[in-house]
């Protein structure tokens, strides 16, 4: 089989061909809309890439072409030869990737999402964009009622918060400066674009079985759901659950030196929106729910370990149990959530 490396760009690629010997069979420029097709006419290959935004389209592309596809993390490409001694071209790119596509088999790669799951993150991440713009203009307003010595109570969520900050505008000397009353109106569209998208995603997971199956654990509601299912594509991915629990970072670390074990802090890797969804949710269900199996199981952690490395286990067996009933199909039984690996989880570092 030849080795093809493309370096990917937003309009043309270069690629790389190598016999399975060694010798360039070919070095070109193509558009990048065309790989696909370009693909398509290739002979059955072993194709490498660099991770970016438009890998995730080609990868599909090359898979469905029959090619045998890895698509190597960012971090890594520098250690294949990309960009080497501080000089870096596309075409010398595409090469050092074929290159090591012809040395080594055993190329790390990220996983390649279904296009169903991908076209449902767009979902999750424009919510997560907004919530992140709402939260900015929340601050800047808040922080100019400060400057006036003034302090509004409860979260900036709704319209209420608006009209609080109306409210207390209007009983200031100066008034509410036009700049603010901008401020309110674009945290006031943003609210309505929030709350569509929370309505669109409960309908998505609402038709969804995977879904619908996870709702019913405690805590656990669209969102959640959704952006599990979306984040992992498909629950063979892993293992055993204490992968999945380190794909989500919500292990502790480890500085073990002389022989002597040290956890640390939980790591920081993986998809962050996620572990801030189940780290969320462990919260909700942690007072909302306080005579649930699962939090009983969490309370008697935190009698050892304290609140915070309860929390972070409480949101570890929320994923475990997620993954273990959309894996095996299972409904969920809180009595045996709450009796499952209590020893491994009661060492678990704060976040």
């Amino acid at each position: 089989m030849n080795h093809i490396g493309i370096d990917l760009g937003a309009t043309h690629s270069h690629v790389v061909v190598l016999s399975a010997s060694g010798e360039l069979q070919l070095q070109k420029k193509v558009k990048t809309t065309e790989l696909p097709h370009w693909l398509q006419r290739q002979a059955a290959s072993h194709v490498v890439m660099e991770a970016c935004t438009q890998s995730p389209a080609i990868g599909r592309a090359a898979r469905e072409a029959r090619h045998v596809t890895k698509i190597v993390p960012a971090q890594f490409v520098k250690l294949l030869g990309v960009g080497a001694r501080g000089i870096k071209t596309d075409g010398r790119d595409a090469g050092a990737l074929a290159r090591a596509s012809l040395h080594n088999d055993q190329l790390p790669s990220v996983h390649v999402r279904s296009e169903q799951s991908y076209s449902r993150r767009e979902l999750i991440s424009s919510r997560a964009l907004l919530v992140k713009s709402r939260r900015s203009i929340a601050v800047s307003i808040k922080s100019w009622l400060r400057g006036r010595l003034v302090m509004l109570r409860g979260r900036a969520s709704s319209h209420v918060f608006c009209d609080a900050v109306r409210k207390a505008a209007l009983e200031q000397p100066d008034g509410l400066p036009i700049a603010i009353e901008l401020l309110l109106q674009s945290f006031e569209h943003l609210t309505e674009q929030i709350a569509a998208l929370d309505e669109l995603i409960s309908n998505v997971a609402g038709k969804d079985a995977v879904c619908e199956r996870l709702m019913t654990i405690p805590g656990v509601g669209p969102q959640i759901a959704l952006a599990f299912v979306t984040h992992l594509d498909c629950p063979g991915r892993f293992g055993s659950a204490d992968e999945l629990a380190s794909y989500l970072a919500l292990v502790p670390g480890e500085a073990t030196t002389g022989g002597k074990v040290v956890r640390t802090r939980t790591i920081k890797a993986g998809p962050k929106y996620l572990k801030a969804l189940l780290i969320q949710a462990a919260w909700g269900l942690w007072r909302s729910r306080p005579t649930d199996p699962v939090v009983l199981w969490a309370r008697a952690i935190a009698d050892k370990r304290g609140n915070c490395t309860a929390i972070v286990a409480l949101a570890r067996k929320l994923a475990t149990m997620m993954w273990s009933m959309w894996k095996h199909g299972t409904a969920y039984n809180p009595a045996q959530a709450s009796s499952m690996r209590i020893r491994v989880e009661s060492h678990s570092a704060p976040s």
